[in-house]
């Protein structure tokens, strides 16, 4: 998952470059906007309006070890008749998983992690945080139940 400390290639431990991590950071960035693109157009599809302009700053420590700037990653908010949701990204580098996004509704807060490997498709897995099941797949769909 997100163990960037070393990276294991081939069997041969070598550490991480500062190319590795500004490489991980637009991975992640262009993850949020097709995760963001994909939420949005079921959105509208479905009468929601949908705010994607806003932005939040990113300075995660290995950007800070390796003197890279801040950088902005999108956030997403709909409103609908019946409540609102507002999706903004936690961190790139969380153990356990590839990125976290943090979902704020009008029912409560949840919690979006991508499960897949670096280099693979993501795998948006949704958990409520007020309970210690499993989480379970995410898709736009899920939202209506959620707000």
């Amino acid at each position: 998952m997100s163990d960037d400390l070393d990276v294991v290639d081939g069997g041969t431990e070598t550490q991480v470059t500062k190319q590795h991590v500004e490489e991980r950071v637009q991975d992640w960035k262009n993850r949020l906007s097709d995760l963001f693109r994909d939420v949005g157009g079921w959105a509208r599809d479905n009468g929601w309006q949908v705010d994607d302009r806003g932005k939040v700053s990113m300075h995660e420590e290995l950007m800070q070890k390796f003197n890279l700037p801040p950088t902005s990653q999108p956030t997403l908010r709909l409103d609908g008749e019946c409540g609102y949701a507002l999706f903004k990204p936690k961190g790139l580098w969380v153990i356990g998983a590839n990125g976290r996004v943090d979902l704020y509704t009008s029912k409560g807060t949840f919690i979006i992690v991508d499960l897949a490997e670096r280099g693979e498709p993501p795998r948006w897995t949704i958990f409520r945080t007020s309970s210690k099941r499993e989480g379970e797949p995410f898709s736009p769909e899920i939202l209506a139940n959620l707000i």
